[in-house]
């Protein structure tokens, strides 16, 4: 669990899935590279993601989120799983949320004035206002709801997140720096209710979704430099790998600000 709170990075998020065929050139106001689908601006999906630039890919369900990112972030929380993959991890899905898919403004907001009267929030599939919206889809999942404890007399809120299993969690040296890289898959395939208010492809049904998180230190990680962060989520089938995002995002061309 962890207390409520938005990060400051600049992140670049991928969901892609299974049965994306080639590659697309991609230029956001951040950084130009190239991945697997056939991308759009998706502005609808941005609310609440200032200086985000948002792709997506309408026939996979694909999501791209490009933003910025002074420098590595949640490296203890990460390097806690390079021992090996491990099973039932809500930390892991706790960290993956906090890096690259944040729980939306309008949603923490109705969380918190239902939490204020003593009501239990929704779930993020039955607001109206994450209807068709990709990125709240793949949020949800990680999410699993708000819990209420007395402590000192006091309420204290924090999140609660789904177990997930611990795919990959490593430090790399890559062609023009270093990466960390950092891989999970839930535990059970995306709910019923969740695809149908996000309008996600019917190739969802049944699949558990894979997220990774890739952050790139171009001149190595004690260099200084701006991290280029990647963050994707896939259909457990999907042939996207997370040496390939490594790969694109070391040969990316990460824009001055």
């Amino acid at each position: 669990m962890r207390q409520l709170g938005l990060p400051s990075l600049l992140i670049l998020t991928i969901a892609v899935c299974a049965g994306v065929a080639h590659s697309q050139q991609i230029d956001s106001s951040f950084a130009d590279l190239s991945v697997p689908g056939n991308w759009s601006l998706a502005k609808q999906f941005s609310p609440g993601n200032a200086g985000t630039d948002v792709f997506y890919d309408t026939a996979t369900g694909s999501l791209l989120l490009i933003r910025q990112q002074a420098g590595l972030r949640k490296v203890a929380d990460i390097a806690k799983f390079f021992s090996g993959p491990s099973a039932g991890n809500r930390d892991a899905a706790s960290a993956m949320s906090e890096g690259t898919f944040v729980l939306p403004v309008p949603y923490t907001e109705r969380a918190a004035k239902e939490l204020g009267k003593g009501s239990k929030p929704p779930k993020m599939w039955d607001l109206k206002d994450g209807d068709g919206n990709a990125l709240w889809f793949y949020v949800s999942q990680l999410f699993e709801d708000y819990r209420v404890k007395d402590v000192g007399g006091a309420s204290q809120v924090s999140e609660q997140f789904q177990p997930v299993r611990v795919v990959k969690a490593e430090q790399a040296a890559v062609p023009g720096g270093a990466v960390l890289l950092f891989e999970v898959e839930t535990e059970k395939p995306a709910n019923d209710a969740a695809l149908k208010r996000f309008h996600m492809p019917a190739a969802f049904k049944d699949q558990k979704l894979r997220y990774g998180w890739v952050q790139f230190a171009p001149g190595g990680i004690a260099a200084g430099q701006g991290v280029l962060s990647v963050g994707y989520a896939v259909a457990s089938n999907s042939p996207l790998t997370i040496e390939e995002v490594a790969k694109q995002v070391a040969a990316a061309k990460i824009k001055q600000l």
